[in-house]
């Protein structure tokens, strides 16, 4: 028991002076990521329960709640953007969080804005990230992975780039102004080998985009087309929506 005990801490060690000497490093999330899993549970998520399991274990906070200086850092009290922040519920995180599973393999910290607040964080700060997120738009994630399994095709080819996006985020990023992103509505994918031919082209993500159009999505969201590239974007915001261009 004392040698396991020791084995960890020397562990923990290693791992701080590692994020120590990376923590500017844009390999830094990989080594966290690993480090968390080696100490973790953190199985696969593959249905609503968990993910509301989850997002139960999280404190949330309402915009009122948000430090001032996060507030106006972020930009999510600027009068721009409230008709997009005004109601949104965020999920407290602390940044070893982040590498929790959500969906299939995909991590809280892909959907997470990656803003100067998280960048800044590394795998023990005690310091809170929030996490405004929707879980509609999750459910219907794990729906597209669901469809893909049913068809036998391969459900984890869809790797998840983009969640909540602070509005101070989204301008880095060159999002639209009124980015469904902003109000935790909205997910971008990028889409591998959906077929299982060995390679990723505009096949696969005409599979994803089919059944984003006709099943998981249909007259209730957004769809964004992309055409030139593996990405798709799909939100939840209650109306039909579609378009090709960023």
């Amino acid at each position: 028991m004392k040698k396991r005990l020791l084995k960890t801490l020397c562990s923990l060690i290693i791992i701080g002076s590692i994020g120590i000497l990376i923590s500017f490093s844009a390999i830094r999330d990989k080594v966290e990521m690993v480090c968390y899993d080696l100490f973790n549970k953190n199985d696969y998520i593959d249905n609503k329960a968990a993910i509301q399991n989850l997002l139960a274990s999280f404190k949330t906070v309402s915009l009122d709640d948000l430090p001032k200086e996060y507030l106006s850092e972020s930009q999510l009290n600027h009068s721009s953007y409230l008709s997009l922040t005004k109601g949104i519920r965020f999920y407290v995180l602390k940044k070893k969080d982040c590498y929790k599973k959500v969906i299939g393999n995909n991590r809280i910290k892909d959907l997470i804005s990656k803003d100067n607040r998280y960048k800044n964080l590394w795998y023990f700060s005690d310091q809170e990230l929030y996490w405004g997120i929707d879980q509609r738009v999750l459910f219907k994630a794990l729906e597209l992975q669901e469809a893909l399994k049913q068809l036998k095709l391969n459900q984890d080819a869809i790797q998840i780039t983009s969640g909540h996006r602070t509005p101070q985020q989204n301008k880095l990023v060159n999002g639209a102004s009124k980015s469904r992103h902003i109000k935790g509505q909205a997910l971008d994918f990028w889409i591998g080998d959906v077929n299982k031919d060995g390679k990723y082209t505009s096949e696969d993500k005409a599979i994803v985009l089919e059944l984003c159009d006709k099943k998981i999505i249909g007259n209730k969201g957004g769809i964004g087309l992309y055409p030139g590239t593996q990405v798709v974007h799909i939100d939840v915001r209650g109306r039909r929506a579609r378009w090709n261009s960023y």
